[in-house]
């Protein structure tokens, strides 16, 4: 049960627990199954560190966004704006389908 707890806390779905971890003995263990799920493994911290970065930009938007805020001047508001086009340029480049007008917003 304790195994179950900790890879729903490390964000695997039920689903995927019940797919990929059979939690056998380590001496019935297939060698192919080994690799396996350590493949699968390794996606799925490829994946938590691409919500990570994303996070972390979340992170540095707010901060700014409040800091802009509190000291409210064109030059932090312009700073702001840049940085929201700079996380947009980021996301544009995962997703090539998003429009100029979806990443840059309305110029003006």
């Amino acid at each position: 049960m304790m195994n179950i707890q900790i890879m729903q806390f490390a964000d695997f779905s039920l689903d995927e627990i019940k797919g990929k971890f059979g939690f056998h003995r380590m001496e019935n263990v297939e060698p192919a199954y080994c690799r396996e799920v350590a493949a699968f493994l390794d996606a799925k911290k490829a994946d938590t560190r691409k919500k990570i970065e994303h996070l972390e930009k979340v992170s540095q938007l707010l901060d700014a966004a409040a800091e802009t805020l509190r000291s409210y001047s064109r030059e932090s508001d312009r700073q702001l704006a840049e940085l929201v086009r700079e996380i947009y340029r980021d996301i544009r480049k995962k997703d090539p389908d998003l429009s100029e007008e979806e990443c840059h917003g309305p110029q003006g």
